[in-house]
């Protein structure tokens, strides 16, 4: 793509190509969550050349858990000290190559191996995706293209599931493992964020990647000011060691307030089953249809339901309130939850007739709907917004820890529920943790939508709106004696 054909891209469109390289990512990533699914289905076949024990099963649903934790940890360095753009690409490296060692696996080590790697990246990815989007997005688009987070998880476990279904597994994998290709090349063709090339004093690029993403617009400069002088502020605070640089930001408000407020919705997350229904959406369904419906056509049912919502989802999360959809989310998921699991209970005592053993999946399917709605996008969008720039990298690292071990106590502690207490049980259990973490949410989250990243970090500081805004006039004088001083 030659500099010409940039220059006569909007800067929307730049905005677009740039999220879309992490988009692509985050679709390989709900391909990865998915793709037991449909590997352990295939695997079990009698026919199978390799052979799994249930305890294999659970480890390779489950290892990305693991193996996501040691990505986050490598990822506020990453982001720190490489950039977003860098640690975009490299985290795309361990991804392809899990896919191609899973691609050739001879046995049940290998398989776990390519899962590791594949988490690995992941766990990269998982602290550097919202923190990228959100710097690429002006603040008017950032609402919707962080909700493509959501949007590409959706599109991932559809792809993986079709894939899964109509291929033998290894070419299954082959074709879900090429996204990550693209994605390197996407990312590649993008400049870096301009506020991380704020944060390392590098004011010249600053300005030209701010005005290749965002234009040159009254606004937009504005907002350029006070992204200069605000890392201006922070560079000339550092004092001491990093040791006790650490000590003073943990005890910072605008740290440990967003900190508690992304435990909580990482929580949420994983304990709604965003990641147990892809990962063993064949036997759940079977359960809750009775084997009423075919095991494929109901994961394809499931599958089908969490994409058009996460599609919708990218309109709702930019035209309403990041708490309105939350809750709303919430509310769905913990009411149909409830629902499915009291008609389990009641078809298990034979209170419903055999002709309408299906029913269940009528609230199944509404509660993936609500968690698709609500729980799955904000919590992305939220991480993207509410971490001040300083700490941005650290802050993401830390509450993608609590997504990391989440994800693999509640995927690999799932078969153990649906066997001992059903998945009647088990979703009368996601129901009740649901609520307790909407619950703490409901007095936590603040409201972020339409507010620049600048005026986000001013609510967890304590500065009033009003304070915000004597920063932004003194952002357009500097602007303006700029403009002087240049003419």
């Amino acid at each position: 793509m030659t500099e010409g054909t940039y220059d006569r891209m909007s800067p929307f469109l730049r905005q677009l190509l740039a999220v879309s390289g992490v988009v692509l990512y985050m679709i390989g990533t709900g391909a990865n969550i998915a793709f037991p699914g449909v590997l352990l289905q295939q695997l079990r076949a009698p026919d199978s050349a390799l052979k799994l024990t249930a305890e294999h099963e659970s480890w390779i649903a489950s290892i990305l858990g693991l193996a996501l934790i040691s990505g986050i940890v490598v990822a506020p360095f990453s982001l720190q000290k490489l950039g977003r753009k860098l640690t975009n690409q490299l985290s795309s490296l361990p991804a392809l190559g899990g896919w191609a060692l899973l691609v050739t696996a001879k046995g049940p080590t290998a398989l776990l191996v390519s899962r590791s790697l594949q988490g690995f990246g992941m766990g990269i990815q998982a602290a550097a995706a919202p923190v990228s989007i959100a710097e690429y997005s002006a603040p008017k688009h950032r609402g919707a293209f962080l909700a493509t987070i959501a949007f590409s998880f959706a599109t991932g476990m559809l792809i993986a599931h079709i894939f899964g279904t109509i291929l033998y597994w290894r070419s299954a994998g082959l074709a879900c493992g090429s996204v990550y290709a693209l994605s390197l090349i996407l990312v590649t063709l993008s400049p870096e964020t301009p506020p991380y090339l704020a944060s390392r004093g590098l004011n010249e690029q600053c300005r030209k990647a701010f005005h290749w993403f965002r234009g040159y617009d009254a606004n937009a400069e504005k907002e350029l000011e006070i992204l200069l002088n605000s890392q201006k502020k922070v560079t000339g605070t550092r004092r001491g060691s990093r040791w006790q640089e650490y000590r003073k930001i943990v005890r910072l408000p605008e740290f440990y307030k967003p900190t508690n407020i992304m435990m909580f919705m990482f929580v949420l997350f994983q304990v709604s089953g965003m990641t147990v229904v892809p990962s063993y959406t064949v036997p759940m369904m079977e359960e809750v249809s009775a084997g009423a419906i075919d095991a494929n056509v109901s994961m394809l049912m499931v599958d089908v339901v969490r994409f058009v919502t996460a599609v919708l989802s990218c309109v709702v999360v930019n035209k309403l309130n990041r708490r309105t959809v939350l809750f709303i989310g919430i509310i769905v998921s913990v009411v149909s939850l409830v629902i499915t699991s009291t008609l389990l209970y009641l078809r298990d005592f034979g209170y419903i007739p055999e002709e309408f053993k299906w029913v269940p999946v009528i609230p199944t399917l509404v509660y993936i709907f609500g968690k698709t709605l609500g729980i799955l996008p904000i919590p992305w969008a939220i991480a993207g917004e509410i971490f001040p720039l300083a700490f941005r990298s650290l802050g993401s690292g830390i509450s993608g820890m609590f997504l990391s071990i989440m994800f693999f106590v509640v995927v690999k502690t799932a078969p153990f529920s649906f066997d001992q207490i059903g998945v009647s049980g088990t979703f009368l259990v996601y129901a009740f943790c649901v609520a307790v973490c909407g619950v703490f949410l409901y007095f936590l989250l603040p409201e972020t939508k339409g507010k620049t990243l600048y005026e986000i970090e001013c609510h967890f500081k304590g500065i009033k709106d009003d304070a915000a805004q004597i920063e932004l006039r003194e952002g357009e004088k500097m602007l303006e004696f700029e403009k002087v001083e240049c003419g």
